[in-house]
């Protein structure tokens, strides 16, 4: 019987190398592919991640969030390091990228895998023409949440604070305006109504 990920990680507390190597190939190309897509840069994602396994080892008497599953946290590390690396790049891509949120590019990962066709539309400046009209026509309250959260990169935390909004309005209006933008990246999105 295969062990699960939660006995991989009471292993891992308890300094089991062996545990660690399992978590490492259970998850090293998954998270590879996610960091590719967003950093284009294959042995940049590479190193990323192997960056990421090294802070989880270093970091394993610390227990993280219980709202998130380890899964969820390895790519939750994975997405920040790549959002530092496109900070700092300053480009067009990193601007693009920065669109969304993290959960809408985990969405984008597992239900489309890693299509370059759709990173490339992500990046054209066509689409970030398009993007840049929905976000105008979202109703106002929606629509300032949605810039303060891309522009100034406020957490959701932050938004409800200075808007004196709660956490859960900051996360449902997020949500609509990247459901209306996602309709502007996939045509298949407006005829079903909804991205699964």
């Amino acid at each position: 019987m295969p062990m699960n990920v939660d006995q991989i990680w009471k292993k891992i507390q308890q300094g089991d190398l062996s545990a660690f190597k399992t978590l490492y190939e259970a998850f090293f190309s998954a998270l590879c592919q996610y960091a590719f897509l967003l950093i284009n840069d294959f042995f940049l994602a590479e190193e990323t991640v192997q960056d990421v396994f090294l802070q989880l080892w270093e970091t394993r008497h610390h227990v993280f969030s219980k709202d998130l599953s380890l899964k969820n946290y390895l790519y939750r590390i994975t997405h920040n390091k790549c959002m530092n690396i496109l900070k700092k790049s300053k480009t067009r891509k990193g601007r693009i990228i920065r669109l969304f949120p993290f959960d809408t590019w985990t969405m984008i990962a597992e239900n489309y895998g890693f299509d370059e066709y759709l990173i490339e539309k992500i990046e054209t400046e066509e689409t970030a023409a398009l993007i840049e009209q929905v976000v105008k026509q979202l109703p106002d309250q929606c629509r300032e949440i949605f810039r303060l959260s891309r522009d100034e990169e406020k957490s959701n935390a932050e938004i409800a604070q200075q808007m004196g909004l709660s956490e859960s309005t900051v996360r449902v209006q997020l949500y609509r305006a990247t459901q209306k933008i996602k309709e502007v990246i996939d045509p298949a999105a407006r005829r079903s109504g909804s991205l699964r």
